[in-house]
């Protein structure tokens, strides 16, 4: 059973590595053979920087992935944990900060939600491609050091002691991680005074003795409650020295970023190398921090005279990019550059929207993504061929027409471009589709959805979502004591039970324990294979196992469902109802 478990394991990993996200990512050293057209302005960039420091090598990781799309999975997580902040300040005021979000404090109250602007800005790497901030995109596994350059960084921070370099040097040897960035890293976690999270003081009266330089699982709402997050885990690691957390999280950045493909601080800021799916594994939210890290690393080669060393960098490029580098927002607002609530729309679709010329016209090349958050110019009055066609424009400036609801073949109607502010969706005049009826019941109707923190019934499709798990009385709770559960088998579940997907209560509803795709009640690393496959077209599952597999409970089972399953199976992650 173990050695099965295993060889699961690696056939997963190795899925993960090939076909994630159904995208081909490749890595080609070679920059004179950039495609000037599909990449404007990149190639000339790094040739110049190439002859004006002959040591430096470019490795260029083609992301096949398209950059509006990217830009739209970093523009996310609004009212609850942005994958992008900007802290308060003049520097990064005006058009840094998101308009959906405003001044919402977010992380220990100082940080505001980044703007898609900010996100472009900073993610374009023609604007981070110069002799300034070019080291967020330095190879981070181990190379030779200069123990002068250590010592020169430390000098003057808390970090100027002994043992805590020579700690250093142990963990980049045994980690393969490049010491310079260690230094970096920690001391942007930190500052170079230390703080609560590696003084050793504890906090609170709570976790005196315990040390977190790198702010592993530091995260959440508010001072108290990242700082006790983070002490938390130093304590369930043993971390009771500054040596000690060196060691330790220098194995967890090696183990779960640097040996997963995010090997330069960019990736590790953006997600956008596919090895273990896309933009979820992110190692901080402050947007600048990639940029900040590398910058001290830049500053300390110089101090040595050592900036013309023999470094590689790992450069991403995007389909689809502008034509010109992204500019910088101003940190004034001044003639909106992006729009106010009552203009703003997410795209409410499983996958893509298409957009059109005109009014149910042709279908243009640009999409609308999942989550995408689009400006609407114009909103229709009237139908074209049963639907309303909004003018809405992209965050690159492409504008046409876009689907704002419909009517899905059981007859549920359905709004595709949702207010950012909400709104109550306008029924339309008639069906999409023929046969349905005047008064469409909308998914959220509370006589077709009941649900509590732990189970969900689709009244309507006869369906019963629940957390992993769950037990018989926790079904009752919401459904009545008078119920019979069977099992796939037909056979009746006494008290104690384990429930699967696929057991049936009261003869009628199906049974779909989130995560549990292949029916033996629990939610495991072998549930994340299957629905690898599946993804690739390895594997068919059953309406209900599609319900089970997708675990944000709106859309087919994908990679990303997956992953979220291994951190489930492993303590990182929590499965619940939405």
């Amino acid at each position: 059973m173990i050695i099965f478990i295993l060889i699961i394991y690696i056939l997963m990993f190795s899925i993960f590595e090939i076909k994630s996200y159904a995208i081909e990512q490749t890595v080609n050293a070679d920059i004179n053979s950039i495609d000037s057209n599909q990449y404007p302005q990149i190639k000339e960039i790094l040739q110049q920087l190439k002859a004006e420091h002959p040591n430096w090598n470019f490795k260029i990781l083609y992301t096949d992935i398209d950059w509006n799309e990217a830009i739209a999975n970093e523009y996310t997580g609004h009212g609850s944990s942005p994958k992008n902040l900007v802290q308060q300040g003049a520097n990064y005021d005006g058009e840094w900060i998101c308009p959906i979000c405003g001044t919402t404090p977010y992380d220990n109250g100082t940080w505001y939600c980044a703007s898609q602007s900010a996100i472009a800005y900073m993610m374009d790497p023609r604007n981070s491609t110069n002799n300034s901030d070019i080291f967020q995109f330095m190879e981070l596994t181990y190379t030779d050091y200069n123990i002068d350059t250590i010592r020169a960084m430390v000098s003057g921070t808390f970090l100027d002691n002994q043992s805590y370099i020579s700690a250093i040097e142990n963990a980049s040897r045994n980690y393969n991680v490049n010491a310079y960035y260690l230094v970096a890293r920690i001391l942007q976690e930190q500052g170079s005074s230390g703080s609560t999270l590696s003084k050793g003081e504890g906090y609170q009266g709570q976790y005196v003795g315990y040390y977190n330089v790198f702010n592993i699982g530091a995260s959440g709402n508010g001072t108290a409650n990242v700082i006790l997050n983070g002490l938390a885990r130093a304590q369930r690691e043993g971390w009771t020295s500054i040596e000690t957390s060196i060691d330790g999280g220098t194995r967890i950045i090696a183990e779960q970023y640097i040996a997963k493909g995010q090997n330069t601080l960019y990736l590790q800021k953006f997600d956008v190398e596919a090895t273990g799916g896309l933009y979820w594994h992110q190692y901080m939210q402050n947007i600048l921090a990639a940029q900040s890290e590398g910058s001290k690393l830049r500053k300390t080669f110089e101090t040595y005279n050592s900036l013309d060393g023999e470094y590689t960098f790992i450069i991403p490029l995007f389909k689809n990019m502008p034509a010109t580098a992204c500019p910088r927002p101003n940190t004034v607002q001044t003639t909106p550059s992006e729009p106010s609530y009552s203009e703003l729309v997410t795209v409410n679709v499983t996958s893509t929207l298409r957009l059109r010329d005109a009014p149910n016209g042709s279908a243009l090349s640009e999409v609308l993504y999942s989550g995408e958050i689009v400006t609407r110019l114009e909103k229709a009055t009237t139908k074209v061929n049963g639907t309303y066609w909004d003018l809405v424009m992209k965050s690159n400036g492409t504008k046409g027409y876009a689907a704002r609801e419909t009517y899905d073949y059981e007859s549920t109607y359905k709004l595709y471009l949702v207010p950012v502010e909400g709104e109550t969706p306008v029924e339309p005049e008639q069906p999409s589709v023929p046969d349905t009826p005047e008064q469409p019941v909308t998914p959220d109707n509370s006589d077709e959805i009941i649900k509590n923190d732990k189970v969900l019934i689709n009244q309507t499709k006869n369906e019963v979502s629940s957390v992993p798990g769950i037990t018989i009385n926790d079904i009752k709770e919401i459904m009545g004591n008078d119920i019979t559960i069977k099992n796939s088998n037909g056979e009746i579940l006494a008290e104690g039970s384990k429930i699967a997907t696929g057991c049936i209560i009261n003869d009628t509803y199906e049974i779909a324990i989130l995560g549990d795709v292949n029916g033996d009640g629990d939610t495991s690393a072998l549930d994340a294979a299957v629905i690898l496959r599946y993804t690739i077209g390895q594997y068919n599952f059953s309406e209900i196992q599609e319900v089970a597999g997708s675990l944000d409970q709106t859309s087919t089972p994908t990679a990303l469902d997956a992953a979220k399953i291994l951190r489930y199976s492993v303590g990182e992650y929590d499965i619940n109802i939405k």
